[in-house]
């Protein structure tokens, strides 16, 4: 996430009436309202002042928000501009946006991640978003704060306009369920994060052919952790709610910065050793 706002901050701005960009009282309501809330996760009411649970569907406009819908985890933050997710209970999703200059990011998936995880997901439209990707965070509260490897941002890129390879270091390419991937670390200092304002690590895996629209494909996390292990870099704790803004979700993103146009990516995602 490029631009990505304190979630607190976000909240209390999206409070305010009247601020360019923000959602009101009255939105943040009418959208919350748009299901019949059914009682929260186990173990996310640290964050149930912006984390509600959905039975069927949800149409998300406000700058943040994030919850559950059946079984899955969304998150959806902007800090400006227009754009929305529709998501469902069996993991369809929409995602519709609107040029201008702001930072847009939310998909479906889960409020933790899982090494062992395989995620199956297809793509139905593109329009241009930057990145399509797996995507979230690792957290160990009991590491130095000054080594950023305590924090990790990562990214699996399935689709993507931008390559960020040209800032990272090189890890290694390895084949993962056919793919070939390269994978990269970039570090961002004093940024904001699932835990206010940090310097962290970013670790990426960059396929070398994108992902083709209408065909189910998988992603095996595992070969990526270890990839990314190979070269020493390690994720932190990626079940947990020790962070200060957000549990270390691991989603489906969709990723849009400064878009020129306007656009809609969809598709959808599920648990791949389940299905």
């Amino acid at each position: 996430m490029n631009y990505y706002l304190p979630l607190k901050a976000a909240l209390f701005m999206a409070a305010l009436a009247g601020v360019s960009g923000c959602a009101t009282e009255q939105n943040l309501s009418q959208d919350l309202a748009s299901e019949a809330a059914v009682p929260a996760v186990r173990g996310i009411d640290k964050f149930n002042a912006y984390t509600e649970r959905y039975p069927s569907k949800v149409h998300l406009t406000q700058n943040h928000a994030t919850g559950h819908v059946g079984e899955f985890f969304f998150t959806h933050w902007k800090d400006g501009g227009a754009a929305s997710l529709s998501l469902d209970k069996k993991g369809s999703f929409r995602v519709d946006w609107q040029g201008g200059g702001y930072n847009y990011v939310g998909g479906p998936g889960w409020h933790y991640g899982d090494e062992n995880r395989e995620i199956g997901y297809r793509f139905d439209e593109d329009s241009g978003a930057n990145f399509i990707t797996l995507y979230g965070w690792g957290y160990d509260k009991t590491m130095p704060k000054t080594n950023p490897a305590h924090l990790v941002e990562y990214y699996i890129l399935q689709r993507f306009t931008y390559n960020p390879s040209k800032d990272g270091i090189y890890g290694k390419t390895f084949i993962s369920d056919g793919v070939e991937y390269s994978t990269y670390r970039t570090v961002r200092e004093q940024k904001p994060s699932i835990n206010s304002t940090s310097t962290f690590y970013q670790y990426w895996s960059i396929p070398t052919e994108q992902r083709e629209l209408g065909k189910d494909y998988k992603i095996v996390f595992a070969d990526h952790v270890k990839a990314w292990a190979d070269t020493g870099w390690i994720i932190p704790d990626m079940n947990n709610f020790d962070a200060s803004d957000d549990p270390t979700y691991q989603v489906m993103a969709v990723e849009v910065f400064n878009p020129a146009n306007d656009g809609t990516a969809s598709g959808q995602v599920w648990d791949a050793a389940v299905k």
